[in-house]
């Protein structure tokens, strides 16, 4: 069993830039992962390690610990991981667990862990955010895109922030709210003209 914690809000925030007018000329593209100026991001994944592996301590299904999910912890560390081999787990955990104790040293190879294997979830979105010009968003509430005629944006780069919820679900209701709205603007709904008011 492996355990994954993710930061569903993140401070850090990375970038996207075209180079040119052409389909084919390469993205400016960061990730910037872990460049918010306080580091929050940094420290609740080092928080996160280190509950996670409290969690999955204490259940009755541990034998200990594959290393290559792991930092690579200094020699004699008391948080170095537990070898699935290890004689004190081949019959289950016992009922006096206590929290690993993490030296400076300990926190740096999780630091270091972290910034060499942090990634994404890969629910991307985002990029075209629904928001007031004023806050950099793209498109406005009728998902039309700002300073451009007659072009919408409907898919899941609109959403403002990211979804704490599955993202499958969201893109199919953005799709059905855009499909509403531009078969209003086309008048293809009785009583519909561009003036009135949508339902919220």
């Amino acid at each position: 069993m492996s355990v994954a914690d993710y930061t569903a809000y993140p401070y850090s925030r990375g970038t996207t830039h075209i180079t040119g007018p052409n389909l084919n000329d390469p993205l400016d593209f960061d990730v910037g992962f872990f460049t918010d100026k306080d580091d929050i991001d940094l420290k609740k994944q080092i928080w996160a390690y280190k509950k996670q592996r409290e969690i999955m301590r204490r259940t009755h299904m541990y034998r200990g610990e594959l290393a290559i999910g792991h930092p690579k912890f200094p020699d004699g560390s008391g948080a170095a991981c537990v070898d699935m081999t290890s004689p004190s787990y081949q019959n289950g955990v016992g009922s006096d667990i206590r929290d690993l104790e993490y030296s400076a040293d300990d926190n740096k190879a999780i630091e270091q862990f972290l910034r060499e294997n942090i990634n994404t979830t890969w629910h991307s979105l985002g990029t075209a955010k629904m928001a007031p010009r004023a806050q950099k968003g793209v498109v406005d509430q009728d998902l039309t895109v700002y300073g451009v005629e007659r072009l919408k944006v409907v898919d899941l780069s609109i959403a403002p922030e990211n979804v704490g919820a599955n993202t499958n679900n969201t893109a199919l209701v953005i799709g059905e709210k855009g499909a509403d709205i531009i078969l209003k603007e086309l008048g293809l709904v009785k009583g519909y003209s561009k003036k009135t008011k949508l339902p919220s």
